[in-house]
């Protein structure tokens, strides 16, 4: 069993570590965090991720710039975008950028757990604890 390799991109400490700590107690995975667009990358380039979680509004790289620039290099890496801001503008512009969905803060552990056990169940990598 090859785990899920999850990369947690925001740059509020809390929330990055209310993700991390979401995903922990309910699915087996490995978790990576950034604090902004720029680290994303590094990480991304370092490392194969199944999955990363990505807020849109990011100190200098955005978010949507994010998910334009790891397509480049990571076609097959799943990009759940969020956000603050509740529009449909922002929410089309991630996923014509190539995110896979997009969820709407704030975000109940219930709703993340949903979509990432849907996410992670189509491409194999779901395995509950």
């Amino acid at each position: 069993m090859q785990l899920a390799r999850i990369l947690v991109v925001d740059d509020e400490k809390d929330v990055r570590n209310n993700l991390s700590s979401i995903l922990s107690r309910k699915i087996n995975c490995e978790i990576k965090k950034a604090a902004n667009g720029e680290d994303a990358l590094e990480e991304l380039r370092k490392a194969k991720f199944d999955l990363v979680l990505l807020d849109i509004k990011l100190p200098g790289l955005s978010g949507i710039d994010v998910i334009k620039e790891a397509a480049k290099f990571t076609p097959e890496t799943r990009i759940l975008a969020i956000s603050a801001y509740d529009s449909y503008e922002i929410a089309d512009r991630a996923l014509e950028a190539g995110a896979v969905d997009f969820l709407h803060k704030p975000i109940t552990p219930e709703t993340i757990e949903l979509k990432i056990k849907d996410i992670l169940t189509k491409i194999g990598k779901y395995w509950p604890k």
